[in-house]
């Protein structure tokens, strides 16, 4: 199913740059409390973090958010969403991507797009500490398709259950979103996401200075090429071409089976719409598309909830079935 919601950007913040950059940059009043960390050791032996809000012993199923590229648990559209849905009374836990943040301590490889194995792990051990009950997931931009690749897989993963997933800007086509993030807007955000990888690899090598990928000199120009160079080697694939083959999900979303939806916004200058245009769904996916928002901004009038930010409140509303 395609869907067209109507969503009304601020009228001094119209314009997808303008959405991206300041929706990633405003605080918020919404910050999460009384954080509880927790290791979870992955099927490598490796181990990556989770952080728990909300009431322990919640009669609902828990809610689980992933972050995206050059994130972490830190991101402020986690950390407002897991705010709000712990007032409500909702356990959310913040899945910490492989070596991110702090979890470079636990973790000599990173996460990557197709890491799918981390987060059935993650999802597992939610379930285990929360009486089994299946979790409803929500998943932003490279976590999103991370989750919709878990979903095309879910049938390798004996014991994970999910209830409903939330993919909102998920990069389903690696190859065509790194080469459009290069080309358009003078490779604005290709800069800025290297700019993070950078300070991140410059951590890397400090903890791991065993380790042959972390000396990048010269240092890539592009994602691609840090894609090539890094990500591919470090976590077995044979490039950047095998890495965006082997991990976008975008061939597969036929065949995922969980209550899913895909939000994405036309004018997105990370991930661009065009790579729905062809995509094939199943019947149990629905795509809800919006006309503005840019990528993961969506700063719109203030509502009723107190904010302006459609995307939280539009994402709680799916997460909760309301």
């Amino acid at each position: 199913m395609n869907t067209r919601l109507e969503f009304t950007p601020h009228w001094g913040l119209t314009g997808p740059n303008r959405q991206t950059v300041l929706g990633a940059l405003l605080p918020s009043r919404f910050r999460p409390a009384n954080t509880k960390r927790h290791a979870v050791t992955l099927a490598d032996r490796e181990q990556l973090y989770l952080f728990e809000n909300g009431p322990a012993r919640s009669t609902s199923a828990p809610i689980v958010l992933v972050h995206g590229l050059g994130g972490s648990y830190q991101s402020n559209y986690l950390r407002r969403i897991s705010a709000k849905l712990a007032q409500r009374g909702r356990q959310v836990f913040r899945v910490n991507l492989r070596g991110c943040v702090e979890g470079i301590q636990i973790a000599r490889k990173t996460a990557h797009a197709g890491c799918t194995q981390d987060l059935a792990d993650a999802l597992r051990w939610i379930q285990q500490h929360s009486n089994d009950r299946a979790p409803a997931i929500a998943a932003f931009s490279l976590g999103g398709n991370i989750l919709l690749k878990l979903l095309t897989q879910v049938d390798q993963f004996p014991g994970i259950e999910i209830a409903r997933a939330i993919a909102v800007a998920p990069p389903v086509d690696l190859d065509t979103s790194c080469q459009k993030i290069t080309q358009r807007h003078g490779g604005f955000y290709d800069r800025s996401f290297l700019r993070g990888l950078r300070k991140q690899l410059k951590l890397r090598a400090r903890v791991y200075p065993d380790c042959p990928y972390t000396q990048l000199a010269p240092f890539p120009r592009t994602l691609r090429e840090f894609d090539d160079r890094f990500t591919a080697p470090v976590n077995g694939f044979a490039g950047a071409s095998d890495y965006y083959q082997k991990s976008s999900s975008k061939d597969q979303l036929g065949q995922i089976t969980t209550p899913s939806t895909i939000l994405i916004a036309e004018d997105d200058p990370v991930v661009p719409a065009e790579i729905f245009a062809d995509v094939t769904l199943s019947t149990t996916t629905t795509l809800l598309r919006t006309g503005h928002g840019g990528h993961l901004g969506y700063l719109g009038r203030r509502l009723a909830e107190g904010d302006r930010r459609w995307m939280d409140w539009k994402v709680i509303e799916l997460l909760l079935g309301e």
